[in-house]
């Protein structure tokens, strides 16, 4: 999940577009790789020199024992692991540094497939090739660490078998009811219901909640969440609302979300809301794909509903 507004996350595009020209024949290569906007991707040689524009894909990279020579830029305490720190910060998914990008030579850039199919074209004509990955569901995490373990020479079954373990540890500790919830991405200005087949919605549902906007329409170009329907949700009556913050000031974001729901009489004569069961999810968990964190995201939920339950 890339948690942005409609204009940010939208389709990869058109089937007949995703496959890439490329400068390296299928009979020439040494490595094809399909990657996860549907593109071909052929490589005449191991690539070796490797940016990631995404915190995912870098920490997926590092957990199959690779490196990376650039990286996107962040604050550097948000960067993990610790060994990434060294490689050169080239911009992030919707601002890239294009000079920065080419004084590294690289031989990949694996980008986001929502934000950067645009992009390709650019990237490649610096003489890279470029492989896309993004993940709206726990099983495309998996899918995702397949593809670049493939990029690597390695195997992705252990790291796989952590999330699929994680997901039937929390199935066989759930006990009673579920737990009626709302995710609520929110961001400067807009407010949107995230849906089952985002990737916080099947977090959600794989953590034991019951998502009260499971049957909500998603917006145009924006499928994994919907504009919010305050009257089915009161119907529904939400006993914990998640709120994933994106974009502005987060703590500004989050006391008008609260200063809004408590002042609306709708919204207060909900059960989250009377109970004060109103959760902010950690932007790195929550706000974009956690890669290999997905299943400290699981706990994070799991013992959420867990607190609301009792």
């Amino acid at each position: 999940m890339a948690a942005c507004g409609p204009k940010e996350i939208g389709s990869s595009g058109n089937t007949s577009e995703k496959t890439s020209k490329q400068k390296v024949s299928e009979e020439a290569a040494v490595l094809t790789i399909t990657d996860m906007a549907g593109r071909t991707v052929h490589f005449a040689k191991k690539p070796e020199r490797i940016i990631t524009l995404t915190n995912s894909d870098m920490g997926i990279v590092y957990a199959l024992g690779g490196s990376v020579i650039g990286r996107q830029t962040m604050d550097a305490s948000g960067v993990e692991p610790s060994a990434a720190l060294k490689a050169t910060e080239v911009g992030n998914t919707h601002d890239l540094n294009l000079e920065k990008i080419a004084s590294l030579t690289p031989d990949v850039i694996i980008a986001s497939s929502e934000q950067n199919l645009k992009d390709v074209p650019a990237l490649e004509g610096i003489g890279a090739q470029v492989v896309l990955t993004g993940a709206n569901s726990i099983d495309e995490i998996k899918k995702q660490e397949a593809i670049l373990a493939q990029l690597l020479g390695k195997d992705a079954t252990n790291l796989q078998k952590e999330i699929d373990q994680k997901v039937a540890e929390i199935k066989q500790e759930q006990t009673g009811k579920a737990v009626r919830a709302l995710l609520i991405l929110g961001a400067p200005g807009s407010n949107y219901a995230a849906l089952p087949n985002s990737l916080s919605g099947d977090i959600l549902e794989k953590a034991g909640g019951v998502n009260v906007a499971k049957d909500f329409k998603g917006v145009e170009n924006f499928p994994q969440y919907a504009s919010l329907n305050i009257e089915k949700i009161v119907e529904s009556d939400p006993e914990v609302i998640f709120l994933m913050i994106h974009g502005g000031d987060e703590k500004e974001t989050e006391l008008a979300f609260q200063k809004e729901m408590k002042q609306n009489d709708a919204w207060n004569s909900t059960t989250a809301v009377k109970k004060n069961n109103i959760v902010v999810l950690p932007a790195d968990l929550f706000g974009t794909n956690p890669g290999i964190r997905i299943t400290k995201a699981l706990d994070y939920m799991a013992n959420e509903l867990n607190q609301v339950s009792k």
